[in-house]
C-alpha cells in the first residue's frame, strides 16, 4: 500500500515559527514533525511515499531527497496555487494505482494503522475516515456513525449546540484508488467540506474506524508545545534521536556538557549542543542540534531549535526560539514568549509574557519588550566599537561574515594596495584570519600574512617603519569567547571614524569591488616579523636588570616575545599561561619577586600585580604610566585622558614634567606618542618599563604606589538606552549650563570644592561611565550617585 502525506500548508497559526519554515518542519524533539509521520508510516510497510508541496516546498524536498536516508522512496507533487485537501490528491493521481492511505503532514500519532486497514478492507469501503475522541471537540470536524462504523453525518468544527459526538476527523485516510473520480481535475476542493457530503448524498460506502492510541493536530502554539511535553512523557510512542543517558533525559551525540550544568529530566539536548557550567536546565526543556547555552544560565520548559546561541546569565521561561537566533548576557524571556528565527536580542533585554517577535529582528540593548514586534528591521549599532570590530566566535564572528568584511574594507582602498594580517596563533583566529585574508584578495588586496603569531603592538610597530597601506590584528579573547578584529590605518594607528564609517558604509550597502580574475590580490608569507620589533624593544631598556625578578602571565605568543627581548639581560622572568588570579596571589606572597604582568593574547590589555598580590588599580597604573614615562624622558609632556585623576599634574610635576589631557580614545592617545610604543596599550613596554622603573627606585613597588600622591577618584556605570542617551546629554548641559563645565568625549564638571565629575557616554555599549574625584571619599561618593540618579531620571522625561 503506498501513502501519500499533504504537505503543503502555511501554517498561519504557528507564526511566527512558520514565516521561514513549512509548517511540517517545524522541529519536534529533534526532528521534524514530518519525519515523525514518515517513521510512523514505515512502520507499517508503507514505504512508497508521496508528498503534496505548496507553501516553501523546496525545504521540504532539500531535507528529505528520495527518501533513501529514511529507508523510503519520495515522490513529490508541487502544486502551484493550493488546491486543498482532496485536489492534492488528484493532483497525485499518477502515484496512485491501488488502496492508498493519506495522512497530514502536521500531525503526530501513534495509530495502529493495520487496524485501520483491516477494517477499510472488511467493510469493502470506498473511503474510511480515521477517528479519534476529543473531549473538546469544537476545532475539529465531528463525526456521526452507525454501529457498524458507516458514516451517518459530518458536522465541520461545530458549536456547542451542534456537539453531539466526541468522534472527529483525524485527516488520516483510507482510499480506494475509484475515490478519484469524484474529484475534479486542477479545482480546488476539500474532503470534508466537498467530497464526503458528496458521498454521503450517493450512499457510497464511506465508513469511520475509532483508532486506540495518541493523535494531535499541530496547528497552534500551545499545541506545538503539547506535543512536545507529550513525547518526553512517553505518552505516544515515537523515536527518539540520541541516548536516554539517565531516565528521561535523552542526548544526542557529541553534546558536551561542563561540569557543574544541572539537567532535570525529561529533557531533550540535540546533537553538537554545548551546555556550559552552572547552566540549571529544568524537565520539559528541548534543545536542537549545535546550540550553544551559556555559564549560570537557566531554562525552563523551552523549546529551542537548532544553531541557537544562548549567553550568559539568561533566564527563559516557557519560551520558544526558532533556529539560528542569538541571545547576549542576561536575556530574560518569559512566559510563553515565542522568537523567530535569525533574530538578536542584544544584552539585558526583557521579553514580556505571551509575546511574539517576528524573524530577523533586532532588539537593541536593555529594551523591554511589552508588545510583540512584527514589521520594521531595527537600526543595527555601529559596526566598530572601542576596539575594532568585536563579536561572539563563530556565532557573530563567522568565516562568511569576516570574508565579506574584509572585502568591504578592501573595496575601500585602490586596487593592488598592501595590508598586514596578523593574529595571535589560536587554531579559530588563524581561520578567520584566513577567511578575512581571501576577502581581501576578491577585492584585489595584496596581503603581508604573517605565519608567527605576535601581539596587537608588533603589528602597529611594523607599520609605522614600513610602507604598507594598512594593517589587521586578530586575536580571541577565550575566556569571553569573544574575536576582535582590529584595523590600523597606514601609521599603525587605529582607524579614525571617518575610515570606519567608510568601511561600514561598504559593508552595509554591500558595495564591494569584485575585480577581474587578472587583477585579484595576492600573499606574501614571512616567518619572524616580530624580530625588528625585539631589536628596537631592546633599545629601550637603558639600565642594567641582572637582579630583577618578575612574573608575565600570557599566553605563548607574548611569551615568545619576552623571551627573545630578555635573552641576553641575565633577569629572572618566570612565565605562566593564563591561570587563577587568587592563585597567582597567592603565590606572589611566597615569592621574592618585583611584579607581575597579566595580559590578554593581544599584548596591548594587561593588569598588573605588586609583590604583595595586589591588583594595581586604574588610577595607580595611570601613575605609574607618567612616573616611568617622565623618568626616562624628563623633556617631554605625558599624555593623559580627560578623566585621569588629579594627582597625575603633581606626579608630573615632581618629575620636572607635564602631563597634557586630552580624548582618552586609542588613536590619539598612540599618535601623541613620541614613539611607537606606549605604555598603557602595549604589555611587553610596560613590562620593560616597570623593570627599569623599580630598579631606579630600588624599593618595592607597592612602596612606589603609596608614595603617590592620593585623591578620591571613583568609577562607576549607569545603563542608558541608546534612544535616551541625547535627551540625557542635553539635560545635563542645561543643568550645568551656569557651572564651569568641559565639553570634549563626555562632559567634565568641575566643582566649588576642587573635585570633579566626568561623564563619558560609551562607544559601543548603552551606559555611562562615571569617574568623580575629590578630597573626601564620601563627597566623591556622593557626587558620582548624583548624577547617577540624574541620568536614570532624565531617561524617563
Amino acid at each position: 500500500m503506498k501513502g501519500i502525506i499533504m504537505a503543503g500548508g502555511r501554517g498561519t497559526r504557528l507564526r511566527p515559527l512558520t514565516c521561514d519554515v513549512p509548517k511540517p518542519m517545524v522541529p519536534l524533539v529533534g526532528k521534524p514533525v514530518l519525519e515523525h509521520t514518515i517513521e510512523w508510516l514505515k512502520r507499517f510497510g508503507v514505504t512508497d511515499i508521496a508528498i503534496t508541496i505548496q507553501y516553501l516546498g523546496e525545504t521540504i524536498k532539500n531535507y528529505f531527497g528520495d527518501g533513501s536516508r529514511f529507508g523510503v522512496n519520495i515522490c513529490y507533487f508541487e502544486e502551484d496555487e493550493p488546491l486543498g485537501t482532496a485536489g492534492s490528491i488528484k493532483h497525485a493521481a499518477p502515484f496512485i494505482d491501488d488502496t492508498f492511505i493519506v495522512v497530514s503532514g502536521d500531525a503526530l500519532t501513534d495509530f495502529d494503522l493495520s487496524e485501520a486497514v483491516a477494517f477499510h478492507r472488511k467493510r469493502h469501503a470506498l473511503a474510511t475516515i480515521v477517528m479519534s475522541q476529543e473531549t473538546h471537540p469544537l476545532d475539529y470536524g465531528g463525526i456521526i456513525v452507525s454501529r457498524e462504523g458507516k458514516v451517518k453525518q459530518l458536522i465541520e468544527k461545530p458549536k456547542w449546540n451542534e456537539v453531539y459526538s466526541d468522534f472527529v476527523n483525524t485527516g488520516i485516510y483510507i482510499f480506494e484508488r475509484d475515490i478519484l473520480q469524484y474529484i475534479k481535475e486542477n479545482e480546488k476542493c476539500d474532503f470534508s467540506s466537498d467530497i464526503f457530503p458528496t458521498l454521503l448524498k450517493n450512499d457510497a460506502p464511506l465508513y469511520a474506524f475509532l483508532a486506540k492510541g495518541y493523535w494531535l493536530d499541530i496547528g497552534t502554539i500551545q499545541q506545538y508545545r503539547k506535543a512536545h511535553m507529550d513525547i518526553l512523557k512517553k505518552h505516544v510512542h515515537v523515536s527518539i534521536n540520541g541516548k536516554e543517558l539517565f531516565p528521561h533525559v535523552w542526548v544526542g551525540e557529541n553534546v558536551q556538557i561542563e561540569d557543574g550544568a544541572v539537567i532535570m529530566g525529561p529533557a531533550f539536548i540535540g546533537d553538537g549542543a554545548l551546555i556550559r557550567k552552572n547552566v540549571k536546565i529544568d524537565a520539559y526543556t528541548v534543545i536542537g542540534a549545535n546550540v550553544q547555552v551559556g555559564e549560570h544560565t537557566s531554562i525552563k520548559r523551552s523549546i529551542i531549535w537548532d544553531r541557537v546561541y544562548i549567553g550568559r546569565y539568561c533566564e527563559l521561561r516557557g519560551s520558544l526560539l526558532a533556529g539560528d537566533t542569538y541571545v547576549a548576557d542576561h536575556v530574560e524571556l518569559l512566559e510563553q514568549s515565542v522568537i523567530g528565527s535569525h533574530c538578536t536580542l542584544q544584552p539585558h533585554v526583557q521579553v514580556k509574557p505571551n509575546i511574539k517577535i517576528w524573524p530577523k529582528k533586532t532588539i537593541v540593548e536593555g529594551t523591554v519588550v511589552h508588545s510583540s514586534v512584527f514589521w520594521g528591521k531595527q537600526t543595527p549599532q555601529s559596526l566598530f566599537g572601542t576596539r575594532g570590530i568585536a563579536g561572539i566566535a563563530n556565532v557573530e564572528i563567522t568565516p562568511e561574515y569576516v570574508s565579506k568584511l574584509a572585502a568591504a574594507y578592501g573595496s575601500t582602498l585602490p586596487i593592488h594596495r598592501q595590508v598586514i594580517v596578523a593574529g595571535d596563533g589560536h587554531p579559530f583566529t588563524n581561520l578567520i584570519k584566513q577567511a578575512f585574508v581571501q576577502g581581501l584578495h576578491t577585492s584585489g588586496i595584496c596581503t603581508a600574512e604573517w605565519m608567527e603569531s605576535v601581539t596587537a603592538p608588533v603589528v602597529r610597530y611594523q607599520l609605522s617603519q614600513s610602507s604598507y597601506d594598512g594593517g589587521v590584528y586578530i586575536f580571541l579573547d577565550e575566556n569571553e569567547r569573544t574575536v576582535c578584529i582590529d584595523l590600523y590605518d597606514e601609521n599603525g594607528y587605529p582607524l579614525d571614524r571617518f575610515q570606519e564609517k567608510t568601511i561600514e558604509h561598504a559593508f552595509v550597502q554591500e558595495q564591494i569591488r569584485r575585480v577581474p580574475l587578472e587583477q585579484i590580490g595576492f600573499s606574501n608569507h614571512y616567518l619572524h616579523p616580530s624580530t625588528s620589533y625585539i631589536q628596537a624593544m631592546q633599545k629601550q631598556i637603558h639600565l642594567p636588570l641582572r637582579s630583577s625578578k618578575a612574573i608575565l602571565v600570557s599566553e605563548s605568543n607574548v611569551h615568545h616575545l619576552v623571551q627573545q627581548l630578555f635573552r641576553d639581560q641575565h633577569c629572572e622572568i618566570v612565565m605562566f599561561k593564563n591561570g587563577s588570579v587568587h592563585e597567582l596571589a597567592d603565590y606572589m606572597k611566597t615569592m621574592n619577586v618585583l611584579f607581575a604582568l597579566i595580559t590578554k593574547n593581544d599584548g596591548e590589555q594587561f593588569w598588573i600585580m605588586d609583590e604583595n598580590g595586589n591588583i594595581v588599580t586604574e588610577e595607580q597604573l595611570l601613575s605609574l604610566y607618567t612616573i616611568a614615562s617622565l623618568w626616562f624622558h624628563p623633556d617631554r609632556y605625558v599624555p593623559i585622558p580627560n578623566y585621569a585623576p588629579s594627582t597625575l599634574e603633581t606626579v608630573a610635576g615632581r618629575l620636572n614634567g607635564r602631563v597634557k589631557r586630552m580624548k582618552g580614545a586609542r588613536r590619539e592617545m598612540l599618535r601623541e606618542c613620541p614613539h611607537p610604543f606606549h605604555f598603557c596599550y602595549d604589555a611587553v613596554f610596560a613590562f620593560v618599563q616597570l623593570l627599569q622603573l623599580l630598579a631606579v627606585e630600588a624599593r618595592p613597588l607597592s612602596q612606589v604606589i603609596a608614595s603617590i600622591p592620593h585623591m578620591h577618584w571613583l568609577r562607576d556605570y549607569v545603563f542608558c538606552p541608546w534612544s535616551a542617551r541625547a535627551v540625557v546629554m542635553r539635560k545635563l548641559m542645561e543643568d550645568e549650563i551656569e557651572t564651569n563645565i568641559d565639553v570634549n568625549e563626555g562632559i567634565k564638571v568641575y566643582h566649588p570644592d576642587g573635585g570633579w565629575t566626568f561623564i563619558l557616554p560609551e562607544l559601543d555599549q548603552p551606559i555611562f561611565t562615571i569617574y568623580s574625584e575629590a578630597f573626601d571619599v564620601q563627597k566623591a561618593r556622593e557626587t558620582m550617585t548624583y548624577y547617577i540618579k540624574k541620568i536614570r531620571q532624565y531617561q524617563n522625561v
